[in-house]
Formats: C-alpha cells, sequence, structure tokens
C-alpha cells in the first residue's frame, strides 16, 4: 500500500468536486436546505391549540346555567392562550351544519333544562359532536373539550357535597352521630370517596426528549450516509472507470487497492465536512447544534462504511453508472422513510420498525440519536455498535470480492 498515492488520488477527488455542481449541491446545498425547511416548520416549540366550538343553550333563570358554563369557556387559557374560540348559534342544526363544513370543530350543545336540572340535584345533561373524518384532529379536540368537562364535573360534585355537608350539620342529629361513632370530617371523606373513587394526581417529570430541531438535524446526518455517501463511492468509482484512470492506476506502481483506499477516504472526508458544515449550519441559523461524542463519530464512520460498501458493491455488480444511480435510488429513496431517518420510529406501522432496528444504518441512526440526544449509556449502545460493525465488515468483504473482479477484468 502506497500512502502517497492514496494521498494523490484523495487530493485528486476533493479537486474534482470542486466542478461537479450537481454533486456540490446534493453533498452540501441539499442538507442545508432540508435543515433550514424541517427546521422552520417544525423546529420551534408548538403552541396550545385553540378550539373553534359552537355552542346552543337556551336562556334559563337558574341560579348556574349553561350560560355560565359558556362564559368560563370563553375565559379558559392555556400560556396566556384562549382554548375555546365559542360561537353561538341559535339551534342544533345550523350548529353541526357548521361543524360539517369545516368552519367550527366542535359542537356543544345544551338542552332545555339544563340549569334548572343541574341547580335542582338532577343529571343534566350536554351534547357532543364533533367531525371524525380526521382521526388526529378527532383526538386532539375531542380531548380537549372533554377534558374541560371532566374538571367542570369534578368542580361540581366538590360544590355538592359541600352544601349536603352544610345540610347534614344543620339537620342530623349529633347524638346519632356519636351513637355510630362518627364526626362529620369522617362523613365527610367518605361522601368524597363516593362521588371520587379514584384521584389522579399528575407529577411532572423533566425526561431527555429530542427537540424537534435535534431530531432534523440527525435526519440530515443519515441522509448523508444513506444516500450521498453510497452513490459518490458507487458512481465515482464507475466513472474512473469508465475514463480508465483505474486501469492507468492498475499499470502503474500504485495498485489498485490504493485506488480504492483513496476514493472511500475521500468520500469518507467529503461527508464528513459536509455533516460538520450542517450542524455549523444549524448552529448559526436555529441556535441548537450536535456535537458528537467519540463514539457518535464511530457510529457515523462504521455507517458511512458500511453505506460506501453497498454503493461499491451495487457499482461493481452492475458496471455501469445509470444502473448504479437507479438501484441506489430504488433503495435510499424507500428507507429514507421506513428506515426511521425523516419519518420518527414512533409514527411508523409496526412491519416498518424491524428495517429501523436491523437494516444497519436505521439501526446506526437510531443508536446515534440514542446516544447524542436521548443521552442513553454508552453500555447500551455498544451491542449495537459491535453488530453494525459486523455487518459493515461482510458488506465490505463482499463489495471488495466485486471489486477484485472487476479489476481483473481490466487486466
Amino acid at each position: 500500500m502506497k500512502f502517497r498515492a492514496i494521498k494523490g488520488i484523495v487530493l485528486k477527488d476533493l479537486k474534482e468536486l470542486r466542478r461537479e455542481k450537481m454533486a456540490l449541491f446534493w453533498i452540501f446545498i441539499f442538507p442545508l436546505m432540508w435543515i433550514t425547511l424541517f427546521g422552520t416548520m417544525w423546529g420551534g416549540e408548538s403552541p396550545p391549540i385553540t378550539v373553534d366550538v359552537g355552542v346552543v343553550y337556551t336562556n334559563e333563570s337558574a341560579p348556574f346555567t349553561a350560560y355560565d358554563i359558556i362564559e368560563i369557556m370563553r375565559n379558559v387559557t392555556l400560556e396566556e392562550t384562549n382554548l375555546f374560540n365559542v360561537l353561538e348559534f341559535e339551534d342544533e342544526t345550523s350548529a353541526v351544519e357548521a361543524l360539517k363544513s369545516g368552519k367550527i370543530d366542535a359542537v356543544v350543545v345544551f338542552p332545555k333544562g339544563f340549569g334548572t336540572n343541574l341547580t335542582s340535584g338532577k343529571q343534566a345533561r350536554v351534547y357532543l359532536y364533533f367531525d371524525k373524518s380526521d382521526p388526529q384532529d378527532y383526538q386532539i379536540v375531542s380531548g380537549v373539550v372533554k377534558g374541560f368537562f371532566g374538571e367542570m364535573e369534578k368542580e361540581m360534585k366538590r360544590r355538592n357535597l359541600e352544601m349536603q355537608l352544610e345540610y347534614m350539620e344543620s339537620y342530623l342529629p349529633k347524638e346519632l352521630i356519636a351513637e355510630y361513632n362518627l364526626t362529620t370530617e369522617m362523613i365527610r371523606e367518605y361522601m368524597l370517596a363516593s362521588a371520587e373513587p379514584i384521584v389522579i394526581e399528575e407529577k411532572e417529570v423533566e425526561g431527555k426528549t429530542a427537540t424537534p430541531i435535534q431530531f432534523y438535524i440527525t435526519s440530515f446526518i443519515g441522509i448523508q450516509f444513506l444516500f450521498a455517501t453510497m452513490l459518490t463511492v458507487g458512481s465515482g468509482t464507475l466513472e474512473e472507470i469508465e475514463k480508465g484512470t483505474l486501469r492507468r492506476i492498475a499499470a502503474s506502481p500504485a495498485t489498485a487497492w490504493d485506488f480504492l483506499m483513496g476514493k472511500m477516504l475521500s468520500t469518507f472526508l467529503i461527508i464528513m465536512i459536509s455533516i460538520v458544515v450542517g450542524l455549523t449550519y444549524a448552529k448559526a441559523v436555529f441556535g441548537e447544534t450536535i456535537v458528537p461524542s467519540a463514539l457518535g463519530w464511530i457510529i457515523i464512520f462504521i455507517a458511512s462504511l458500511f453505506s460506501m460498501s453497498l454503493g461499491l458493491a451495487i457499482a461493481m455488480g452492475t458496471r455501469s453508472i445509470k444502473s448504479t444511480t437507479a438501484v441506489v435510488n430504488f433503495i435510499s429513496m424507500p428507507l429514507l422513510f421506513l428506515a426511521g431517518i425523516v419519518v420518527p420510529e414512533s409514527v411508523l406501522p409496526k412491519w416498518a420498525k424491524p428495517i429501523v432496528n436491523y437494516f444497519p444504518l436505521g439501526r446506526a441512526l437510531k443508536d446515534f440519536r440514542l446516544l447524542e440526544i436521548y443521552h442513553r449509556p454508552v453500555s447500551e449502545i455498544i451491542p449495537d455498535v459491535l453488530g453494525l460493525a459486523l455487518a459493515t465488515l461482510g458488506t465490505l468483504v463482499i463489495a471488495v470480492a466485486l471489486y477484485n473482479w472487476a479489476v481483473k477484468r481490466l487486466e
């Protein structure tokens, strides 16, 4: 192996890259466009939503009516954002029509006698209408509306119990209470338990969650070692064969192995520079980036080597730049989505999740995220890295065998 020859090939590739505008676009410009587009669209924090809700009610003279609940709805806020935008309708039919046409998100109907029933101790019904054509919107809207009425119900139960206890203390003979060895406080607890058997208290935990921009930064890294690396080394090697470079190198003191080492090293350097540019750009534009640890860079290196080996094997197998580009696109495009690179694993269908966990590049990106975003311990990542290294070694052996076969055909 002649390091001078390898160095010459690397420098030649780097110089040639400056003249390849399309390659510069896909390696450097496209990743920056990717981060800009998705970081701008979904990189920020999601504000609370406001539900457009139509209400139908009748005026009543009861102490507490539907009008009072509607006024509460108008003033409920979350993070200084109104939870409901309340629109009044004269009748149920017009409100439902507005819901069907998408003008509002939900309809709340308070039937006649609602306030009278509520304040006289009877059941008071409320009718809710939702549009279920979009399951995701339905879950969000119904969760907000039902959550509001759930809290209202709890508050009403608490006030009803307070009223009942006042009557009990006034009219229930103290001798009778003493006879059963009870106190008013014990009766209060029993009544509260009967009205609300289970009390749920939500506790906040400061978890290690990824911000949206962090996810898209790792997506851009995944695109680089899935698509750019595979295509660059595959089509680049074939191009050199077609230009006769490899034949001349094979006839010179440098060997075909020096050529392969130089080609893979130059590809790796180009991708590393592209990743560093992308990480710096994310910090400059969005104020946030990722600084990979030593193991993180090792994962990137192994994943890049796997991708280069796969690209080289495809190129040597097809022996055609067009066919190589087609095969790489055929493999890469579906995997961009199915390997968890640009779509979070949590929203992938069940049948696609094994691709994230077992396809080497999907697994590499998942481990990179676990390590750099979720700060999982190194001991949890190491077994996967070893498995990835073995898969890479196997793919590299196949690629080198095909390369050796192609070189012999040149002689």
